[in-house]
Formats: C-alpha cells, structure tokens, sequence
C-alpha cells in the first residue's frame, strides 16, 4: 500500500509541474555539477519556442527553491499554478537532492546558490537585456535564495541594473528560513525533537525519527501514518543520499560565521505563527538583519510549511509582493 500512495503522490505533484506548463531538465552548469530542474520550456537549452512562448518569455522569471525533504514538485506544487499565470518559472533540484549532483567539496548554501547563477545563465533568462528574475526560497531554500540575491547582484557590479547575463535582479522572498541561526539553535532545535544532533531531525534515518520532523514541521501534523507508508516515504524521500545532505546542514554558512547584511532588493519575509523549527521570535531577528527594506507577514495558525499548510494565503502574499501595483500598469500613481 505504501509503495502505491507515494507514487501516486509523486505523480500529482508532477502533474501540477506539467499542468503549470513547467518541464523537466538538466544542465551542466560547470565540469563537476550538473542541475536537475523544472522551468517554462522557453527557458530550456535549445528550446523551439512557438509564438506563444516568445510573448510569455518576456515576463519576470521567478526561482523558487526547495528545503529539505521531498523533491521540489512535492514542496512547491501549490504554487506553481497561480505563480505560472504572471512568472516564468525556474524550480531547481538542489545539490544532494533528486538528480541534482556535483564532485565538487563544498558543502555550503553559498555553493548551492553559486550554482543556480551559473543555472541561470545556461538557460535563456539572459536573452533579453534587464529580464527581471525574482527569488524565493522556503527553510534552508531560503538561505540559498540569499546567497543566490547576492551572487546575482555581484554579477551586476553591485548596483541595480541589468547583469552579466542581462538580468536584473527584482525581489527576494524568505519563507520559515532562519538566516541568522547559529549552533546554539541547533542545539535548541536537537533538544525538541529529542535526538543529540540536529542532523539525526532533520535527515532522518528511520521511521521514528520522520515521525519526529513531521510532528515539529506542521501545525497540524497527520494523526495516523501506517508503517508501510512511513517506510516507502523514508526510502523514497528522504534516504537518498543522507550522507549529502548531513553535510549539506553542517555547512550552512551562518553556523560558520558568516553575518547576514541587508540586502538592495525588497525583501519578503513569511513565517508560520507556531513554527517549532525556527521560532516566530526568529522572524523578527532576521528582519532586524534585512533592515528597512524587508517586511514582515507571519501566517497563522501553520508551523514550518505554512505555503503548505495554508497555500492560499501564501500565494496571494506572495503575488502581491511581486506584482506591481494595479495602477503602474497605466502610469497613475498610487493613492492611499
């Protein structure tokens, strides 16, 4: 039965992927690593766009970049519906994650946003001069989606306006992403979920644990999951390369030091009211550290996954912060 539920599972989120008109690719972005990712067929190498297309690839491009757990058509398939009606849309399997690898030593969130930049100049997001790609990035996503705002603007000089690759860097969305975290959250985040090493949370190795992260990431965790499920979601979702990804969080860049500095763009910053991975009063900690230029929505009644566990109201906060203004459309200013 497990086998069953986890496949079916696996193709509805493909479908919302397909449905949204994304689909699947890979790319060597360097010698050593290539990227798995879903993205508007007018963004793929050597794609023979039809008339269509060619007006829809003049839209802002928006990345969205998965956590930990399942494949990015698990964690994003409610979104890329409403998203794909304004954006095109890039969504990349992270390193360590699905079919996405590298012989590279790096570890770090910096590394995996290196890697989406170079992502982004392989593909046709560079072919019209100033193309506007906004970033948005969910838990360690948004750590990436970080890193990769600032890769992009380094690119462009650090000033606004087109870069290297004839993009221009538009907003920054961070939902339930601590970017200022340390080890003694880590050691905070271990003692909840009652394991000696977040890792042993994060990455689990056996069904008890999964039990564990899914009754801390949800507000509303499932009250009944049958073994056999639980062991095909393991084996399917969250075994595969589990040395990588234990990695993957020992490298994360603000455990090592690095202090987070504002950014240029706006930033949008979205948390789940009764987030028990990283605490709501982090929220506030790492708009401090964004400075004037971020805001703040807190969605209630939802914990770690709240574009899951409440998806519209995600996805309208999220349109209405990268859309622009009814009214830029037709040169009236806004009024209050």
């Amino acid at each position: 039965m497990g086998f069953g539920v986890v496949s079916l599972l696996n193709a509805v989120f493909r479908r919302a992927f397909t449905s949204a008109g994304l689909r699947p690719s890979s790319v060597a972005v360097d010698a050593e690593t290539t990227l798995h990712f879903w993205a508007h067929p007018s963004l793929l190498p050597s794609s023979s766009s039809d008339g269509d297309d060619k007006q829809r690839g003049r839209r802002p491009v928006a990345v969205l970049i998965h956590g930990f757990g399942p494949d990015p058509t698990w964690q994003w398939a409610a979104q890329v519906g409403p998203l794909s009606r304004h954006f095109d849309l890039v969504v990349p399997t992270l390193l360590f994650f699905g079919a996405s690898t590298t012989r590279a030593p790096d570890r770090s969130d910096a590394f995996q946003a290196a890697a989406i930049a170079k992502l982004l100049g392989a593909v046709a997001v560079g072919g019209e001069e100033g193309r506007v790609v906004h970033v948005v990035g969910t838990s360690y996503g948004g750590l990436v989606a970080y890193h990769l705002a600032r890769a992009l603007q380094q690119q462009q000089g650090g000033a606004a306006g087109a870069g290297a690759g004839g993009w221009t860097v538009g907003k920054v969305a961070v939902c339930s992403s601590d970017l200022a975290k340390g080890a003694e959250d880590d050691r905070a985040l271990a003692a909840k979920g009652g394991v000696a090493d977040v890792t042993e949370l994060m990455v689990p190795a056996d069904t008890k644990a999964l039990r564990r992260l899914m009754a801390i990431c949800a507000h509303g965790p499932p009250k009944y999951l049958p073994e056999c499920l639980a062991r095909d979601l393991l084996r399917k979702c969250f075994a595969v390369q589990r040395e990588g990804k234990i990695e993957l969080i020992k490298g994360i860049a603000s455990g090592h030091g690095f202090e987070i500095t504002p950014l240029p763009q706006e930033v949008l910053i979205v948390w789940g009211e009764f987030d028990q991975i990283f605490p709501v009063a982090k929220a506030h900690k790492v708009k401090e550290k964004l400075g004037e230029k971020a805001k703040l929505r807190i969605i209630p009644n939802t914990g770690h996954l709240p574009h899951q566990e409440d998806s519209k109201l995600f996805n309208q906060i999220l349109l209405d912060f990268l859309l622009p203004p009814p009214s830029s459309s037709n040169g009236i200013a806004a009024g209050k």
